[in-house]
């Protein structure tokens, strides 16, 4: 099965993500509000000391801006698999679902929820709009962003709303500079301007929220890069140059010390397919 992430600006995205091998991934920062719907398998999610479990045909609710440990595991009809649709936070400011009154009244799911019992309208909509946006070549922005309000409707049918976060810390600020500009290498006195402050400044705040400005930059490429393997079939080589190692070797040394396994654990026995 292909794997494919498709990235339309200030809407969302959309991503398949397929794992055949079962690992405990610790410590993933959610950089985007999202809606997963487990396709095959069974995933644990960790938080806060507590333990969530999703099955084959649940829906999973999840807002940004926080950190979780994540398991996926197979089943005996093949690998993990799971779509995901992530929401531009201007997208959800734009919406206005966050204003409406609904009756009974809205759950704002600041950190997740899980919606175990879809109804198949539902699932049927979100899984003609993940693949319709995900592999129609040239569906127009504005289609892609009303076939997206269309979900966030659905969840309002539910009785379910995102909460809209405004990140307070600075190593959140620093992680939605760096996640929004992916393809930029950032040194620390440009990182400080964009947040409209000096450097020292920068470093002082940040240590204050026990960060270092350094292992903030690796750990965005690194969560980045686990991402790119997750749902894309791109070679492992073409996944270090895009997060910005020359080296293969450095960056799978890199991405062992971040997350305890190697690239090529995500992908089990698949090796990558090469880039052309």
């Amino acid at each position: 099965m292909v794997r494919k992430i498709k990235v339309t600006p200030g809407i969302g995205s959309t991503s398949l993500l397929i794992q055949h091998s079962e690992l405990f991934i610790q410590d993933v920062y959610i950089d985007k509000p999202q809606l997963l719907l487990i396709q095959n398998g069974s995933m644990t999610i960790t938080y806060q000391d507590q333990e969530i479990s999703l099955q084959t045909g649940e829906m999973l609710v999840l807002n940004s801006g926080q950190t979780l440990g994540l398991k996926h595991q197979l089943s005996d009809n093949g690998p993990f698999s799971c779509a995901i649709m992530a929401w531009d936070p201007t997208l959800l400011a734009d919406a206005g679902l966050h204003t409406q009154a609904f009756k009974p009244p809205l759950i704002t799911v600041d950190h997740m929820q899980v919606i175990p019992h879809v109804p198949s309208a539902f699932k049927q909509s979100f899984t003609d709009t993940h693949n319709a946006i995900l592999w129609h070549h040239g569906l127009p922005a504005p289609i892609t962003r009303h076939r997206m309000l269309e979900q966030l409707l659905w969840l309002s049918q539910l009785g379910v709303r995102y909460s809209l976060h405004h990140s307070e810390s600075v190593t959140q600020r620093v992680r939605e500079l760096l996640v929004n500009n992916l393809h930029k290498t950032f040194t620390a006195a440009e990182v400080a301007e964009q947040l409209m402050m000096n450097e020292v400044m920068l470093r002082r705040r940040l240590a204050a929220e026990n960060s270092v400005l350094r292992n903030v930059m690796i750990d965005v490429r690194m969560t980045h890069a686990l991402r790119l393997l997750q749902c894309t079939d791109l070679a492992i080589s073409h996944i270090a140059h895009q997060v910005g190692y020359e080296s293969g070797s450095r960056f799978a040394e890199r991405f062992r010390k971040r997350f305890g396994f190697a690239p090529t654990a995500i992908r089990g026995h698949l090796r990558a397919l090469s880039v052309h």
